[in-house]
């Protein structure tokens, strides 16, 4: 592997920004909950925006999310050794590729960590938590949801595989109580619960500029947002589709698929249905403005941030029994249908609420701001979490100084969102 890409980065207006930033985000530059995270972290960091620790960033027919201003150094980036489209075989043989070569990796980011002084690393999914775990530094760890809530009950490895990554960190952050619960259970360890937010700023102005996004415009489709993998279950959807509500298009946006499963459900779709796959996040929230109902029936769930996009785009939302639904404010809570699968009828019954009530705009209240803003979600790690990997390092007080100097994450954070808010008013939906 050493005949591989070097390591390189690539900055924007470098005389503006840190030649050493204090956030080394360290983690796939091909997931979508990844480079939210990092998107946000720099947009709302100017002068000292993070850099992102990569080995993937295109290939198997994921749409590119690393943009050319991004900070962006690379270990070994394996794109090249992987399969040409994401299917089961090819996900076994993406995860054994990053298995043998964990070594040259952990050597890799060594030697590009030298050049950071005391950076703070947060590692996002567990692979990328346990390659911080040799990197001799304090790192922050954020699993996501499957990784806590279903693998580790179904491998004895893996399990292992994760406390050694997860014991070693500074800090863990969840997005659930779920989450958080079964990482005790599991590992007997303690997390930090912070939304993965949504960014209500670009909601707000998408809506305000976009004729589909006016309430007095139609809202007229049905739309599919979950992954197309058989957690999901986008299979029961179609099929009580056919057997319900035989003239409903459906319209799908996922972002990621399953070769083999998408060739299942594809099988049973109609030529009124409409396959976007993946979306640039302007043109999702454009299809999210003219949905009168979306679709999200997991087998499993943590704390589904497409959800509460869609909630805020206006949308109602038809979903399958879950923990997270209980947390909710009760401005959202009113936009979410439970359904029961079992039930025929649980399609045409949602979809004559959603036709109901579709004419009433969602105004979120100032506790759904507060708890799903990104902008926030941000400012929390920087406040609260960054910290603590500093006091690890030894760095106390002035590293916590550090990571926030410049940043206009607070005042804007204390400012609020543009998005117009309601009184923080709880009862139940």
């Amino acid at each position: 592997m050493t005949a591989s890409e070097p390591p390189s980065t690539t900055r924007v207006n470098p005389t503006m920004c840190s030649p050493k930033p204090a956030v080394l985000f360290l983690g796939n530059g091909r997931c979508f909950h990844t480079m939210d995270w990092f998107h946000n972290a720099q947009r709302n960091n100017p002068s000292d925006p993070p850099a992102l620790i990569t080995d993937l960033i295109d290939g198997e027919s994921f749409q590119k999310l690393v943009r050319p201003e991004d900070r962006v150094e690379k270990l070994h980036i394996l794109d090249g050794f992987l399969c040409r489209s994401q299917s089961r075989a090819g996900n076994a043989w993406r995860n054994t590729v990053k298995l043998l070569v964990l070594p040259f990796q952990i050597l890799r980011l060594r030697r590009i960590l030298r050049r950071y002084g005391n950076a703070i690393i947060d590692a996002h999914s567990m692979y990328y938590i346990v390659l911080a775990r040799f990197s001799g530094r304090s790192y922050v760890a954020t699993p996501q949801g499957s990784e806590l809530l279903v693998r580790p009950h179904r491998s004895f490895l893996y399990r292992h595989f994760a406390k050694l990554g997860l014991s070693g960190a500074s800090a863990i952050v969840v997005d659930s109580v779920a989450m958080r619960r079964s990482l005790a259970e599991v590992f007997g360890l303690k997390a930090h619960i912070i939304q993965n937010g949504i960014d209500v700023e670009a909601i707000a102005a998408l809506q305000k500029g976009s004729s589909a996004g006016n309430t007095a415009s139609p809202r007229s489709t049905v739309v599919s947002l979950r992954g197309m993998s058989p957690n999901y279950q986008i299979d029961r959807l179609v099929d009580a589709r056919n057997d319900s509500a035989k003239d409903t298009p459906l319209y799908f946006s996922y972002p990621f698929e399953e070769a083999e499963y998408k060739r299942l459900v594809s099988a049973k779709l109609t030529a009124l249905d409409r396959d976007f796959g993946r979306l640039s996040r302007a043109d999702y929230y454009d299809l999210l403005f003219t949905a009168r109902l979306v679709i999200s029936i997991p087998k499993s769930d943590s704390s589904p941030r497409s959800v509460y996009e869609a909630i805020f785009c206006g949308c109602f939302v038809a979903v399958t029994p879950a923990e997270w639904i209980k947390l909710l404010p009760a401005c959202m809570a009113a936009r979410v249908i439970v359904v029961d699968l079992s039930s025929r009828t649980w399609l045409p019954d949602a979809l004559e609420f959603a036709a109901a009530n579709v004419h009433k705009p969602y105004v979120p209240s100032a506790e759904a701001l507060e708890l799903f803003d990104q902008k926030r979600s941000s400012l929390r790690y920087y406040r609260e979490i960054y910290p603590i990997a500093r006091q690890r390092m030894g760095a106390g007080a002035q590293g916590e100084q550090h990571a926030l100097a410049g940043s206009p994450l607070q005042a804007s954070a204390e400012e609020g969102s543009r998005f117009p808010s309601e009184p923080t008013q709880r009862h139940a939906a």
